[in-house]
């Protein structure tokens, strides 16, 4: 029964221990998903900041395009009022009324080269500070980027520990279906030693008569009473001695002190010949049961820890270079890993072999 006790209390610890890993587990997914998404806004902003800056760009190309455009216009027009200065210099029979017309569009075209020059130089203010949000924008993204790997490998990590303490309940549920079977066996075993002490109880009163009638008689007669009687056949060979030595004659018991020594209920008769016999206290086979299962937890662990680096080993790359001496594990087989589970079975089939 305590071990069945044991085991419903470790049940219940795993439970708690799933329930809690299981509402860990949901919040972190919902993190992941929360970050996924933010993520995925940041890359929106980014793509709409990218073709934000390339429409910008695009107009700043196309009017630094017309002003080089009307700058190229404006050296020739330069040039042609240039030529003409000279011509009217070497002429004196033409107007000046050109000369003034050609100075007054040249003057607006020089304030027209200077605002565009102002735009030119906000528009290249904004494009800084664009580029500014990009990288800051950048650097959000990766961190973000990493912080979601490792909340995945956390996720990991957590996934893996709940299979493990999945696999441990569902191997403590077996133990306790086992344990219940066998208490269940137990407890009927039991209940037919009660009906057998009852029947025994029923029968200490023709038992005790039959020790008073032959209590004059020799040794062998006794012995010989006492085995062709159907109590003796369910008892012990200890108990029997006692109750025929010539210490305690039979004569000299009364009756309820015969019915106390054969009652059974409570104790155990063992036999020490019997290689069936309890070997071990109770507190001794706890102490292994809870070895074995902390044995079994540390080699499912060990199990997967096992395949997390064999899948990280197939996804290496090819090893490059001198290759390292084998371990001592490879070399020698699993001999010297296994040395102290080997010592624990050793020392417990020598204490069964007893």
């Amino acid at each position: 029964m305590p071990k069945v006790i044991s085991v419903l209390e470790e049940l219940e610890d795993f439970a708690t221990k799933f329930e809690s890993e299981g509402r860990e587990i949901i919040t972190l997914q919902t993190a992941v998903h929360r970050l996924e998404l933010e993520k995925l806004d940041r890359k929106e902003d980014q793509n709409r900041h990218k073709k934000e800056l390339e429409q910008i760009e695009e107009t700043w190309h196309s009017e630094v395009q017309e002003l080089l455009q009307l700058i190229e216009k404006l050296k020739e027009e330069n040039k042609q009022l240039k030529d003409a200065i000279e011509d009217k210099e070497t002429s004196s029979s033409q107007s000046p009324v050109p000369t003034s017309s050609g100075n007054s569009t040249s003057v607006e075209e020089i304030q027209l080269m200077i605002r565009l020059k102002e735009i030119i130089d906000r528009q290249k203010i904004q494009i800084r500070a664009l580029r500014q949000q990009l990288a800051q924008k950048h650097v959000d993204l990766d961190a973000m980027q990493q912080q979601a790997t490792r909340l995945a490998k956390l996720n990991a990590t957590l996934r893996r520990k709940h299979f493990v303490s999945k696999r441990q309940a569902d191997q403590l549920r077996d133990e306790k279906v086992n344990l219940e079977t066998l208490l269940s066996t137990k407890e009927q075993e039991i209940k037919q030693m009660k009906e057998h002490v009852y029947h025994t109880n029923n029968n200490s009163g023709t038992t005790t008569t039959t020790y008073n009638n032959n209590n004059n008689n020799n040794g062998n007669a006794n012995d010989e009473n006492i085995s062709d009687s159907p109590l003796c056949a369910d008892m012990s060979k200890s108990l029997i001695a006692e109750l025929i030595s010539p210490d305690t004659p039979p004569g000299q018991l009364t009756e309820e002190q015969l019915v106390e020594r054969l009652n059974i209920e409570g104790k155990m008769i063992v036999d020490k010949h019997d290689p069936n016999r309890p070997h071990f206290t109770l507190q001794e086979l706890r102490n292994v049961l809870t070895e074995r299962n902390e044995l079994k937890s540390r080699l499912i662990e060990v199990e997967e820890e096992l395949l997390v680096y064999k899948r990280a080993g197939d996804e290496a790359p090819p090893v490059q270079g001198p290759i390292n001496r084998e371990p001592d594990e490879k070399l020698y087989g699993t001999s010297r890993s296994n040395l102290g589970v080997k010592k624990f079975f050793e020392s417990l089939i020598s204490k069964l072999s007893r």
